[in-house]
């Protein structure tokens, strides 16, 4: 068999189960598969259909019915900017790690967004049929790197880490207040909104620069003097990049780790350290979204979260860690307190799910990581120009816990009936209306890769590939041609050119 061949087994729509974000029952709707084998060319096309993963099984919303309708989300990793207050976080963790973040600071900060925010890992319950170039910079990269792979990079260029997430709601700028009063508007008018916003984002910059004032007054510093040290910050911040922060958090007194290592097939690096990482999962689990501990077993994290039918793929561009799917572990000191799970495919990386030691909650790592996987993204895309997305899986409007993906500029939704991408900005004012809605406005733009037929789809049966229009000549019923047919049309004519569709004997 051709190891640039996809193996499905389709179960078309699923029925009804609960939806884990509005917890109404029997009102999520899906189709599913589970995948034998898939390359990551082809997921990369999936995942641009709407199609997302967890462990073997695919699975894809039913927008048009489902409660909840869930749209695939990206952003363009190389035009990211970053928000004043997921600078904020990055400055907290530098304090945190140079241990001059106060127990009143960590305190506030257990109060951040970080338990109000999600990523998508609400998997359909039919899931249970399915059995890394600055010095301080490289250190860091080498540091992600499976140290089988680590040598590669010994001379290229920079690969720090970090992830995007939700803004803070400390520290309101203008842009910020506009973007909350909308998500308000239905309960005061938008101009009052922006201007009591306005009010708070006043007395709270004075509140911190007074707070810093009376610091270095305690400090026997002048009047003088300390115009000049807050000028001095105040232009030490103009125009930090991403890599800036994270080449000062590589260089902490404390040590934050950052490796990245295969989980499929299992690496040397993943096996000897898969239980801290299933440890920290319960943790999670049982902490933020009170899961019970008994059925918290290692068995199910695995099969979720670790096993994968993506093929590992090493690229002729050297690609430092290839293609495929990755667990990046945070080492505070030695100690591992998170993991994200990832997928580094050939256009983007694709943020699976993320966990934490509740312990750490205080330095927001959600948004932390998410600030990490853009700027993986945008290290990886040195090596290869085409990978430059960040996908964070769905956007779901009705879900509070989404909205900070919104947020993640310039992110991008799917149409779900064009299968194009469209500014989020333009979108959201249609989701207000209706959860469920087509985003391109050009009514002209059709989903021509979904024009498939059974006819274009190759069965996989008995150890043998027959074209369908063969196979329905003496195997196939009328319902297994109407399964075949929406299936070509759900993955779309480029998918169905190196993909099976597997269907079991009868005998």
């Amino acid at each position: 068999m051709p190891h640039d061949f996809s193996i499905v087994e389709y179960y078309s729509q699923q029925g009804r189960s609960r939806c884990g974000y509005c917890q109404s029952p029997n009102t999520s709707y899906s189709h599913g598969m589970t995948t034998e084998r898939l390359t990551v060319q082809q997921y990369q096309t999936l995942i641009d259909r709407g199609w997302r993963r967890s462990g073997y099984y695919c699975y894809k919303p039913t927008m048009d019915i489902t409660c909840c309708p869930h749209y695939t989300i990206r952003c363009s990793a190389l035009e990211f900017k970053m928000s004043r207050s997921q600078k904020k976080i990055l400055k907290r963790m530098i304090k945190f790690l140079n241990g001059e973040l106060s127990v009143d600071e960590q305190k506030t900060s257990q109060n951040t967004c970080d338990h109000d925010i999600v990523r998508c890992m609400d998997v359909p319950n039919q899931l249970e049929i399915t059995k890394e170039i600055k010095p301080s910079a490289l250190n860091m990269e080498i540091a992600s790197l499976s140290e089988e792979n680590s040598s590669r990079i010994n001379s290229a260029g920079n690969n720090p880490e970090l992830k995007v997430s939700m803004e803070n709601k400390e520290c309101l700028d203008s842009k910020t207040i506009k973007e909350e009063s909308s998500e308000i508007k239905h309960d005061l008018k938008k101009k009052s909104v922006s201007e009591s916003g306005m009010i708070l984002q006043k007395k709270a910059k004075l509140i911190r620069i007074e707070r810093k004032r009376n610091k270095l007054l305690a400090q026997g510093k002048t009047e003088d003097e300390i115009k000049v040290i807050m000028l001095q910050r105040k232009n030490q911040n103009v125009g930090k990049t991403l890599e800036d922060y994270f080449n000062e958090i590589s260089n902490c007194k404390n040590k934050l780790e950052l490796k990245l290592v295969r989980t499929s097939p299992k690496s040397d690096d993943y096996k000897n350290t898969s239980r801290e990482s299933f440890e920290v999962y319960k943790k999670y689990q049982s902490m933020i979204h009170e899961d019970k501990l008994s059925k918290l077993t290692y068995d199910k994290y695995s099969r979720f979260l670790v096993t994968s039918p993506l093929r590992d793929t090493m690229p002729e561009n050297n690609l430092p860690q290839g293609y495929g799917s990755f667990h990046e572990q945070y080492w505070y000191n030695g100690n591992l307190i998170a993991v994200a799970v990832l997928d580094i495919l050939p256009f983007c990386i694709s943020s699976v799910y993320f966990f934490y030691d509740p312990a750490y909650s205080f330095l927001t790592l959600g948004t932390f990581s998410s600030l990490r996987e853009v700027l993986l993204t945008q290290q990886l895309n040195k090596y290869q120009p085409s990978l430059k997305y960040y996908y964070m899986g769905y956007y779901i409007h009705s879900c509070p816990k989404m909205r900070y993906k919104a947020k993640i500029k310039p992110a991008k939704l799917l149409c779900p009936e064009s299968y194009t991408w469209c500014d989020i900005d333009k979108c959201l004012p249609k989701l207000d209306v209706s959860k469920y809605s087509r985003l391109n406005e050009d009514l002209t733009v059709k989903d021509e890769d979904g024009n498939a037929t059974a006819d274009e789809v190759l069965i996989l049966w008995n150890n043998k590939v027959l074209p369908f229009h063969i196979f329905k000549a003496f195997c196939a019923d009328q319902s297994t041609e109407g399964y075949v047919d929406e299936f070509a049309k759900l993955v779309g004519k480029t998918c169905l050119k190196k993909m099976l569709y597997c269907i079991h004997s009868r005998n």
